[in-house]
């Protein structure tokens, strides 16, 4: 289970049409997401059937002379996800005390809430599990007489992607869990297989350098593409510069836009490229396509190294993870 649609906050009482379509675009645009990377998102039995705008229904929203009188291809978009989407009263197995009292979120008075008390259980029983809000993203303690957990609710990528983040140290902050987890929690990067298993051969371990490394990876999967291609000058995101859209940042800029950003990130100089044997130590194959990975960032300052590369046709635009090592030969 990865995500289960809170389907108390659909309540559009007082809502405009378009801000209610609004709402309803931006989940079926982070469900489609989910779909693309396989993050399943789960919904109530009672989802089609519970009032959402007075007593009407959800499908009581899109007829003719409703109040609210959405467009049918929204409609046509919903029952399209619902058909596939599974219902978390399917599971297996139940915990013990599910639905037996009510739960309260945020320090709220504690009410009846099926949804967010089946994210709250499946937590505390070892597998994460956020909401799917219309509202805004935010981390909440939820209580009941079993005991408290923190629960995301999650509406867009960056809440996404804290979640995920969150998920690899929840679940034990072991390699076995960065692997496991990283293409939810870093989507905008390519790993080349087996390179995150080679986090255990670096100095010390992967334990010694974890938070380095899931910090790196988290400023690259965040960054790293905008760093490689934003025309100059501009030195941040945001930077509101006259720009050349065909040029492309030289290696001197990109370094400096990851300083920026906190990272010590470098090409190598060019006698390793000349070097046969380190260039070759340097290079990765990604699908017929031999890639040279001479920027690297440092996690410490002689040893320990996340050599990576641009962003390419062959990686779906995904910056290039390809090498973890403690260090690569030198000239």
């Amino acid at each position: 289970m990865a995500f289960i649609v809170n389907g108390a906050e659909w309540n559009f009482n007082g809502l405009s049409p378009m801000q209610a379509k609004e709402k309803i675009d931006r989940a079926l645009e982070f469900i489609a997401i989910s779909s693309d990377r396989g993050e399943e998102v789960s919904v109530g039995d009672d989802f089609q059937t519970r009032p959402m705008h007075g007593d009407a229904m959800l499908w009581d929203l899109f007829e003719n002379g409703s109040a609210l009188s959405l467009p049918r291809e929204l409609a046509h978009e919903l029952a399209a996800w619902l058909m596939r989407a599974p219902r978390y009263a399917n599971a297996e197995r139940w915990p013990p005390g599910f639905g037996d009292c009510d739960i309260s979120i945020g320090g709220a008075p504690a009410e009846a809430n099926p949804d967010v008390e089946s994210a709250h259980f499946a937590s505390r029983d070892g597998s994460p599990t956020a909401c799917l809000t219309i509202g805004h993203a935010r981390i909440v303690e939820t209580t009941m007489a079993t005991g408290s957990a923190d629960i995301h609710f999650v509406c867009d990528e960056s809440s996404r992607k804290a979640f995920w983040r969150e998920v690899i140290i929840l679940s034990g902050d072991t390699l076995a869990t960065l692997s496991h987890y990283a293409s939810n929690a870093y989507p905008q990067l390519h790993f080349v297989d087996g390179v995150l298993n080679d986090a255990g051969s670096l100095v010390g371990g992967y334990l010694a350098s974890r938070q380095r490394v899931q910090r790196i990876l988290a400023t690259l999967n965040d960054w790293g593409h905008w760093t490689f291609t934003c025309p100059p000058p501009a030195l941040a995101p945001g930077e509101m510069l006259l720009q050349n859209m065909d040029e492309h940042p030289s290696n001197q800029l990109i370094k400096r836009r990851f300083v920026g950003f906190y990272l010590d990130a470098a090409p190598e100089k060019p006698n390793v490229r000349l070097n046969r044997k380190c260039r070759e130590a340097r290079e990765i194959k990604l699908g017929e396509r031999t890639l040279y990975c001479e920027w690297h960032v440092k996690l410490e300052g002689h040893q320990n190294r996340i050599h990576f590369h641009a962003p390419v046709p062959e990686s779906d635009d995904k910056l290039v993870i390809g090498i973890i090592h403690e260090h690569l030969p030198l000239p």
